[in-house]
């Protein structure tokens, strides 16, 4: 199982991927949201962050969000935000298709 290392000034924390429900960038920091809504920040940026996850996994939406596609509960085309299954809104702004392939793996 793939673990992400998140380190502050006194601890390393390894989180299993499967464990994370999104990420959200704020300029050089990014957030990784748990499932069970602990929230973990990290000075990283978002970029930095996706390349030590799985692509096969986690999916790129918009600028400031990447989300694992296991957690998708509904899309919402006409308002543009995807709901996770702990009720989090995600906005996105790559395509329906686009979105489609990604989620799909294809």
């Amino acid at each position: 199982m793939k673990k992400l290392v998140i380190h502050s000034q006194e601890i390393l924390r390894l989180v299993s991927h499967a464990d994370i429900s999104y990420c959200k960038s704020d300029n050089c920091y990014t957030s990784i949201f748990l499932h069970n809504r602990e929230e973990l920040v990290m000075c990283k940026s978002l970029k930095k962050v996706s390349q030590q996850l799985d692509a096969g996994i986690f999916i790129r939406v918009h600028q400031s969000h990447l989300i694992n596609k296991n957690c998708i509960k509904l899309i919402n085309k006409k308002n543009k935000y995807i709901e996770l299954v702990c009720g989090t809104h995600i906005p996105f702004t790559t395509t329906i298709n686009e979105l489609m392939s990604s989620i799909s793996g294809s």
